[in-house]
């Protein structure tokens, strides 16, 4: 595969990141790239998404963002779990493998709420509740 294609692909990767990132605010980033070989021979491009929010930020780039990817045998966006320990998106763009990619987090773990003082949600009365404190008595007509 030549160097032309790992580099357009990682441009496309690069400003179609930095362009959704900046659009929405996310502070998330890419900052290392590393080049490798998949199994199949073609090159595979993959940087860590980093930075606050990076989960949240990747998921919203797979759902949110169009890859344009012109050339037949480019794939869409699809999600990858099959490396433990982190949840890959990964596409084909001009025969070059692209993913992004953080680290999971541990998860099933209960929300711990700070506790609560000693009162009750309904204290009392207040105009939105549907009775009074005193009952309406009836008058005949």
């Amino acid at each position: 595969m030549p160097d032309s294609s790992v580099t357009a692909a990682r441009l496309q990767a690069v400003n179609a990141w930095t362009r959704f990132t900046t659009d929405r605010n996310l502070q998330a980033r890419t900052p290392d790239w590393r080049t490798s070989l998949a199994p199949d021979g073609r090159p595979v491009l993959s940087a860590e998404v980093a930075g606050p929010g990076a989960a949240h930020a990747l998921r919203l780039f797979a759902d949110l963002h169009y890859l344009p990817l012109p050339l037949s045998g480019d794939l869409r966006p699809f999600w990858d779990v099959d490396v433990p320990g982190r949840t890959v998106l990964v596409w084909r763009s001009g025969g070059v493998w692209v993913e992004l990619w953080h680290p999971d987090t541990v998860t099933g773990l209960p929300a711990v709420r700070p506790a609560r003082g000693g009162r009750s949600l309904l204290s009392r009365a207040s105009a939105r509740l549907p009775y009074t404190r005193r009952p309406i008595k009836e008058t005949s007509r």
